[in-house]
Order: structure tokens, then sequence, then C-alpha cells
């Protein structure tokens, strides 16, 4: 693996890379093993060091069992892929599928997954370090930050949604002491109330059961709302994608924010709700909270409809942050001129959007819509790369 210094990070002799990719989530590890199957040379750039580190440790986080996603959506080139990997004897142990729309588990995709970057050997592309410019230099580019110079040919940003979401009331009792964490947060203790009313927030609360053996506390702001994906499925569709194009941009920014799935949950997790409701595992306070802390008794109230409570805390498991061009790539983007619409790039059907530089994940939902950041997106975007030959679905 390299390191990222000046002289490892670069393809042998100093040469020239014919891509570097930045992130190394799965958008970027779909994307590397399609470009290294086309012949390209790549380099991965990765603050962790690691591969799909970030996303693992989110999943983990929230006690993922299931994918949302079925079983065709993967990060291989082909669709049935992970439907022939898990008929191997060898992964008999993972091979269940659930529901209709045969949802593999977290622990198949995850070694399907490593599967991939094993046979197309991305790790020996990984550079562990952290960009904080792009600039265009004669005929390549160079990236540069810490532990990383590379310079390419094509650039690809595959950064996905990193940052929390939080409420503000939530951050300014956090200012003041409150023991108020993300579930993202890998200090975040596993025996707090948790708080919101999707996917992630009912994986947690399911796992905070699981690991304490105690009722936990899941305060939802309004009912659970049940959608078996967080996208609608008719927008995978060639003639979604193709009216898509012909949309202008307003059109397609109101398009995003009538988005009518985030913050739900498929059936199968519903009904797994619905019956640790029922036992008693988990308590649903339904309906608007405060919250009040008293840094000098320590002590942190919770305020609903129809209870208030002494809690030891409280996990956020409210999602991440609609991604937007910012930092050191909103600095790139301003001194490379590159054409931008209310904070997001606008893209070409390459997913370029100039100089080299091209876009995948939530960065590119202006140019793929709602899918954008979902692993069906990456599908997508890794498909319209040049010289990348895979199947969308």
């Amino acid at each position: 693996m390299s390191e990222g210094t000046d002289a490892g990070a670069r393809a042998p002799g100093g040469d020239t890379v014919d891509w570097v990719i930045v992130g190394g989530g799965p958008h970027g590890v779909c994307a590397g093993r399609a470009l290294v199957a086309s012949g390209a040379s790549l380099r991965i750039v990765e603050p962790s060091g690691r591969l799909l580190d970030r996303w693992t440790a989110r999943a983990s986080a929230v006690g993922m069992v299931w994918m949302r996603s079925p079983l065709m959506h993967h990060l291989d080139a082909l669709p049935v892929s992970l439907h022939h990997f898990l008929h191997r004897p060898e992964n008999a142990d993972v091979a269940d599928l659930a529901g209709m729309f045969r949802r593999p588990t977290h622990d198949a995709f995850l070694r399907h997954s490593k599967g991939v970057v094993e046979e197309t050997r991305l790790d020996e592309a990984l550079v562990a370090g952290r960009v904080d410019a792009i600039r265009s230099e004669h005929e390549h580019l160079v990236v540069e930050g810490d532990g990383v110079r590379l310079r390419a040919r094509r650039v690809l940003v595959a950064t996905g949604s990193n940052a929390p979401c939080s409420p503000p009331w939530a951050r300014e009792l956090q200012a003041q002491g409150a023991p108020i964490h993300h579930a993202f947060d890998p200090a975040s203790p596993l025996h707090h109330d948790v708080l919101g009313r999707g996917i992630s927030a009912v994986q947690r609360a399911l796992l905070v059961h699981r690991t304490t053996r105690r009722p936990v506390r899941l305060w939802a702001r309004g009912p659970v709302q049940v959608a078996e994906f967080d996208f609608d499925r008719a927008w995978t569709k060639h003639r979604f994608v193709l009216r898509w194009a012909e949309l202008d941009d307003a059109e397609r920014f109101e398009f995003l924010e009538r988005h009518p799935h985030r913050g739900s949950v498929p059936k199968g997790l519903a009904v797994r709700l619905d019956r640790a409701v029922r036992r008693g595992s988990i308590e649903l306070e339904q309906g608007e909270m405060t919250a009040e802390w008293d840094p000098a008794s320590e002590r942190l109230v919770l305020r609903g409809e129809r209870r208030t409570v002494d809690s030891d805390g409280l996990t956020l498991a409210t999602g991440l942050q609609d991604e937007a061009v910012a930092g050191w790539l909103r600095s790139t983007a301003e001194a490379l001129e590159l054409p931008m619409a209310r904070g997001l790039p606008r893209l070409d059907a390459e997913m370029h959007w100039g100089h080299g530089i091209h876009v995948t994940g939530p960065l590119a939902r202006l140019r793929l819509g709602p899918m954008a950041s979902n692993l069906v997106g990456a599908r997508w975007a890794t498909s319209y790369l040049p010289g990348v030959r895979m199947q969308p679905v």
C-alpha cells in the first residue's frame, strides 16, 4: 500500500496516472474497480488509509443487519455478481436474502465488496492522505494535500456525505457539555435514548436493545414512514434518466426538494420495530421533543408530548447533511471556474465538471437525480465515465 509520500504516491518513476479518485467509499471503490478493468492506472486517496472504512463504521454504528438495497446493487460490474457470489459454498453462512426485493445481509455485501477490492488489487492503489487542492498544470492535474502529491490526467471526486445532521438545539446543548452524541460519532455510548424516525434511528434502537438487553426509548417527531427504498425505483430506469436530462436546473432542484422517502424505513424493519414496541423492548415516543441540560447537576431532561424523563444521554440518529461543494473543493472550483448551481456541480454526460475533473456521489445529484447518493447511483455514475463498460441497473 502506498504511504502517500511524493515519491511513493505517484506511478512508478513519478509518471502521471490516468485517474486519481478522491474518496475510498462505495462510490470510489465502484469507480476504481471499473476503471482498473478498463486498463486505466489510478490512485485512490482516502484519509483513513482503508477502503470502505467510514461506510463500514457507520453501518456498524447503527447495527445494520440487512442492506436496504436489493441484490443487484453492489460495487462490481455485472448486476448478477453478488448473486453468483452468494451461491458459492464458502459463502453459505451469509447467503440469506430478505423479502420480495431479495435484500442481502450487510455481512454478505461487505464480504463481496472486499472480494472486489482483492480481485482488482485496489488496495495497491490506495494513498493514505487528505486532499486540500486540485490544480491544473499543463496537460495534467495535480492533486495535493496532507501526505498527498499526485499527477493525473483525470480526477474523480467521490466524496460522500460526511457531516452529521444535528438540530441547532442539540449543538447548543452539546457545547454546554450535555451527553448528546450523533450515532456516527465513534464515542457515542450504546445505552442512551435515540432520536430520529428513519432507518438509522430504528436500527440504532434495535442495536441498543440487543446490546444492553434493556428497554430503549426512541423519540420520533412523528409516525414512522414506510417506504421500501429511499428513492423511487422508477428513477433508476432509462426513461427517467432521459427525462431528467431534459429538465433545467430549477426543475431539477424542485424535484429534489420534493424527494418523498427521506427519513423512512422499509416494511421489514417497520415490522421489527412494531414487534419490539409490543414486547416493550423499545418505548416509542412520538411527537415533538424538547431537551434541557443543567450543567451544575449534570441532568438531562427530555420532554415529550406524553411524558418527561431524566435521561443518561441522547443519541442523534438524524442522518447526514445534504452535500454541497465546500472547503477545499469550493476553492478548487472557484480557481478553475468550474460551473455550479446552488452549491452543486453542473456535470455533462460523462460526469465531467471541467478541466478533467469528474464527480460521483451526493454531489452528482444535479446530474443523476435523487439516486445519486445510493449504490445504484454509484453504478450509474461509473457507467458514464470515459472508457468504462459497466451495466447500470
